[in-house]
């Protein structure tokens, strides 16, 4: 195995350790809140309170939403970021190879001048590659380690693209080129949607909001009113057939916040980034908004906020 695959090696074995990392980290701490939530819920049952301000279901969103967080945005982010950074940086580097070549220059030069020039996450990759050729390891060979190595689906579309040029006898300048337009093609039209997708994110966001203003307007106008009243069965006129404690509908519709905003958050991440897991920062975000302002608005008997209706 050559040096340079070993540190790749190595690299590759760091990253993975530190995303278990966060990963311990996160589950360590959800398991830390689903027990103290566990420990206030037992001792509410012997009449006492553990906790005043929360109880066992704030401490399992809670819980959610650490394990999902934490990972989401140390881990899902940082390689989102990445992938973003290498697809942007990627015409610029098929254009200094196509016009090195233009000069003259062979392949394995040109490639070696290029790799003098900072592309962000893709310069060390294109310097490892520039090494292998340079050993006399075959192009194909070093471009599909380059395509495995930086695994971004535009990247793939383009070293495939280069290596099936290649393979039918194509002039590698020519390719190079074309191959730059065709990646700069699609960037614009990958940030024509984004923008196009970006009123859409907004909208997911607006209807959450809405979908909690309607759940604090009817415990503040119509549950917690009535709750209050003490009205029996019979001045109802049979019209609630079963009993329904308070707190029974305030875990309900905290659930049913936690579920909406849940859910929420990965459609608006599917749509502005074509990802499940680009959602999950949504859903946090959503998930604790609800909680939020279930916690200040619905659950406390004095309302920091009153609706009057």
């Amino acid at each position: 195995m050559a040096i340079s695959d070993e540190v790749e090696v190595e690299i590759k074995k760091f990253q993975i350790t530190q995303d278990l990392i966060y990963w311990i980290i996160a589950g360590v701490a959800g398991v830390i809140l689903v027990t103290l939530g566990i420990i206030d819920f037992l001792v509410q049952r012997t009449g006492g309170d553990f906790i005043t301000i929360l109880d066992i279901n704030d401490f399992v969103i809670l819980a959610i939403i650490v394990v999902t967080g934490i990972p989401t945005f140390l881990i899902v982010y940082r390689e989102e970021r990445r992938q973003s950074r290498i697809d942007e940086n990627l015409p610029y580097l098929l254009r200094e190879i196509s016009n090195a070549q233009r000069t003259g220059m062979a392949l394995p030069r040109a490639i070696k001048e290029s790799a003098k020039r900072q592309y962000g996450p893709l310069t060390p990759e294109l310097r490892k590659m520039s090494s292998k050729i340079s050993w006399g390891i075959p192009f194909n060979q070093a471009m599909t380690d380059f395509q495995k190595s930086i695994n971004t689906p535009l990247a793939q579309r383009a070293t495939l693209l280069i290596l099936e040029a290649e393979r039918s006898g194509g002039n590698l300048e020519a390719i190079f080129e074309a191959t730059e337009k065709y990646v700069q093609t699609l960037l614009n039209l990958k940030k024509e949607r984004e923008g196009a997708m970006k009123p859409y994110v907004w909208i997911v966001y607006a209807s959450f909001i809405i979908f909690i203003l309607v759940v604090v307007i009817l415990f503040q106008t119509f549950f917690i009113p009535f709750f209050s009243a003490n009205i029996s069965s019979e001045q109802t006129a049979g019209m609630f057939l079963v009993d329904i404690d308070l707190d029974v509908l305030e875990v309900l519709f905290l659930h049913m916040l936690a579920v909406q905003g849940f859910f929420s958050g990965l459609v608006a991440g599917k749509m502005s980034k074509m990802s499940v897991k680009a959602g999950l920062m949504h859903s946090v975000v959503l998930m604790f908004l609800g909680w939020f302002a279930f916690k200040i608005l619905i659950q406390p008997d004095n309302p920091l906020i009153s609706i009057g209706i």
